[in-house]
């Protein structure tokens, strides 16, 4: 095809030539943000354009409209993930989650029963769950904020939520009483690896899923004292591997004895279909659970540090709380507050802890306009971007959980959890645990801001970023004040809560 605009064709499609090669491709995003670079592209260069990573090719999609398109009207050639050299060939060659597995046979069958787990009459089930690790996560922040009195990094407190919640959904078991992240030997082994797996998952820094001659480099420089020793990530998989077999095991010692609390892996054990999965299967499933702790953690994050920074807000999801009728009965696992579900969506729109959702790769061509997306061809979902179209969200800059009452004329898609027929399988889950936190937070806590950390950088969904070429986006700062509304109720209520949980 011939030149069109400083654009070229390249495999059928376009490829602007300042972002062709890797080496200008890696100087365009280094110290940058993947996501936002690429949706400052897609103002140039079109909604859908196509880059080389290495020896790879990638189409990434850039707005509501396109990824409406593709990955609802094509669904069927967008069903798949590519396998990438590290994630799949090295940590994961024992077995993947669902969430990065190809689309296979076996594929389907893990999530049609993690859906059936999923549907919205188990979710409500859950319930109950969700109710057990908020306020379990305000009973951590009671104990430490000192009424309120100290700047409190609320860090440890989050991890430890994340993964009790991940932990408790899936298995139906909870790390109790762990005073310390690193006092618990599962917690901290937990908490070392899914880091570990999260290096290893980014799309960005792994640069042998791109260039195959680094994977016998790497190995070559490890031993000169450059790099990771070889045979790390292989053994952070098996590390995953083996703690997920434990846990797996003494569920279905439960199940059998019939002392199991409901939970999303037992109710996979239940379901008669479930006989048809193998070990592996079950394991992929549970692995795919436990990933949700590297999107709850941040977005936990991110809320308490807006909330801190926007009292006006917070006290007016405070005052729907009140009006609610909710803290007189105490009933936080059962009502719902349409102002609070809603800032629920806009906290996860605004900040979209997954930025680039998992990558998707076409098992059958596909077309955009006039030009061919080959079968094989990895694709980028760029979840930050569509959630920032202003022809999907007026005024996309701006935090308005107005958008999403019964009042708006429209309203859009989150992009949160993904878009098309792989979006996360837990969305409806994960919406919920992050509502049910927020909601008891907000109910108990006047969350106030640490002085000299109130500009607007400090939160800033690109400025206040830890790292930004992480895969999750998490927030540079983790200090905030907790001033307790009543103490007293509070500590009614949480031991009310968890007395209930023991019986």
């Amino acid at each position: 095809m011939n030149s069109q605009d400083g654009m070229h064709a390249f495999r059928g499609f376009l490829v602007h030539e300042d972002i062709q090669s890797w080496a200008a491709y890696s100087r365009s995003l280094r110290g940058k943000s993947q996501a936002e670079i690429y949706r400052q592209w897609s103002q140039r260069y079109g909604p859908v354009f196509q880059v080389s990573l290495g020896n790879t090719t990638v189409v990434v999609i850039n707005s509501a409209a396109a990824a409406k398109n593709l990955l609802i009207g094509q669904s069927a050639a967008f069903n798949s993930r590519p396998e990438f050299y590290v994630l799949h060939k090295v940590v994961s060659s024992q077995v993947s989650s669902i969430g990065t597995s190809p689309w296979d046979e076996s594929c389907k069958k893990r999530r049609k029963s993690s859906a059936t787990a999923l549907n919205r009459v188990r979710t409500e089930g859950y319930a109950p769950i969700l109710k057990l690790e908020a306020t379990e996560f305000l009973k951590d922040i009671l104990e430490h904020c000192e009424n309120g009195s100290i700047d409190l990094d609320f860090r440890q407190y989050t991890r430890r939520f994340a993964l009790n919640l991940s932990l408790t959904l899936n298995y139906g078991t909870r790390i109790a009483d762990s005073k310390d992240l690193t006092g618990n030997p599962l917690l901290a082994e937990i908490i070392e690896v899914e880091a570990g797996i999260s290096h290893y998952r980014q799309t960005a820094r792994n640069l042998s899923n791109y260039i195959p001659l680094l994977r016998y480099v790497n190995p070559v420089l490890s031993k000169l004292g450059f790099g990771e020793t070889p045979g790390a990530a292989a053994a952070m998989g098996a590390r995953r591997v083996a703690y997920h077999d434990v846990l797996l095991r003494q569920l279905k010692a439960r199940v059998d004895e019939g002392t199991d609390l409901p939970c999303i892996q037992g109710a996979v054990l239940k379901d008669p279909e479930s006989a048809k999965l193998t070990e592996k299967e079950l394991l992929s499933i549970s692995l795919s659970m436990m990933a949700g702790a590297d999107t709850s953690q941040p977005s936990l994050a991110w809320a308490i540090l807006f909330l801190a920074h926007n009292p006006e807000i917070q006290q007016k999801a405070f005052e729907a709380i009140r009006e609610a009728g909710i803290l007189e009965s105490k009933d936080f696992g059962n009502l719902r507050v349409p102002y609070v579900q809603a800032l629920t969506k806009e906290l996860g729109r605004y900040f979209t802890v997954l930025r680039l959702a998992l990558p998707k790769a076409t098992s059958g061509p596909a077309k955009w306009q006039n030009y061919e997306i080959p079968d094989n061809t990895v694709v980028f979902l760029n979840s930050w971007a569509c959630g920032r179209d202003p022809d999907e969200v007026q005024d996309a800059w701006s935090f308005s959980p107005e958008r999403w009452l019964g009042n708006s004329e429209k309203h859009p898609h989150q992009f949160a959890f993904g878009y098309g027929g792989r979006m996360c399988v837990a969305s409806h889950v994960s919406h919920n645990a992050l509502y049910t936190v927020y909601l008891h937070l907000i109910a108990h806590f006047q969350i106030c801001a640490v002085e000299g950390e109130t500009s607007k950088a400090a939160l800033d969904p690109l400025e206040a970023l830890a790292d930004v070429e992480g895969t999750a986006a998490t927030p540079r700062t983790f200090r905030a004040k907790f001033i307790p509304r009543d103490r007293a109720m509070l500590q009614d209520y949480i031991l009310d809560v968890v007395e209930t949980s023991r019986r």
